[in-house]
C-alpha cells in the first residue's frame, strides 16, 4: 500500500498534466496505479480535424449552438449581398422582408445560408451568386419548396468545389453544368 506522501506526490505529478490521456500502468507497493503521460508535440500538431474554426462576429450574441451561430452569420452576408444587388434582383422580398412598422422580417433561410455560403466558404464570384439568387425567387415563384432549392444550390457548390480542384477533368466540369442547369429548370428558365 502506498504510502500517504507517496499517494501526495501521485496526485500532484497526475494534476500537472491533464492534456493526454495514453496512460501507462505503475505497480507501486502491490497496488496498480494509473498515471497519464504527455502527448508529443509533433503528434498534435500533426492532427488538423474538424471544420475550420470562422468568425462569426456579431451573431457571437445569439441563443443557440456554434452551428446556429455560422448559419446565420451566412445567412446575413447573403442578406447583405442581395441588398447591395437589389437592383439586379427583381423581387428579392421574395428570398428576404424585414417591415421596420412592425419589426418583424421573414425570408428562406435555407437557401440565404447556401448563398451566403457561396459568398464567403466558396468565395464565388458576385455575378455568380446574384444569377443563383435570381434563379432561386424564380424557382419559388415556380412553386418549389425552399427545401428543394436549397439541396439544388449545395448540389451546385459541390460541384463547383470539385472542379476547383480537378480543372482539367471534363467530367466534373459537366456535372457543374448540369446542377446550374437542374436548378434552372426548377425555376422554368
Amino acid at each position: 500500500m502506498p504510502s500517504i506522501m507517496e499517494r501526495k506526490e501521485l496526485s500532484e505529478a497526475l494534476s500537472k498534466d491533464r492534456a493526454s490521456l495514453i496512460f501507462c500502468t505503475k505497480l507501486v507497493g502491490g497496488v496498480i496505479l494509473k498515471e497519464q503521460n504527455r502527448k508529443t508535440e509533433a503528434a498534435s500538431e500533426n492532427r488538423k480535424r474538424g471544420r475550420p474554426p470562422i468568425d462569426i462576429g456579431i451573431t457571437s450574441y445569439l441563443d443557440g449552438t456554434r452551428r446556429t451561430k455560422v448559419n446565420a452569420k451566412y445567412m446575413y452576408e447573403a442578406i447583405s449581398l442581395i441588398s447591395e444587388a437589389a437592383s439586379e434582383i427583381p423581387d428579392s422580398l421574395i428570398l428576404w422582408h424585414s417591415d421596420d412598422a412592425t419589426q418583424t422580417a421573414t425570408g428562406k433561410h435555407g437557401i440565404l445560408e447556401q448563398i451566403g455560403r457561396m459568398w464567403l466558404q466558396d468565395q464565388m464570384s458576385y455575378d455568380s451568386c446574384v444569377f443563383i439568387a435570381n434563379l432561386s425567387i424564380s424557382a419559388l415563384k415556380a412553386g418549389c419548396t425552399s427545401r428543394e432549392i436549397e439541396y439544388a444550390i449545395r448540389k451546385i457548390r459541390n460541384a463547383a468545389r470539385l472542379v476547383e480542384k480537378n480543372p482539367d477533368n471534363d467530367w466534373f466540369y459537366q456535372s457543374e453544368v448540369k446542377a446550374v442547369l437542374e436548378l434552372q429548370g426548377m425555376a422554368g428558365d
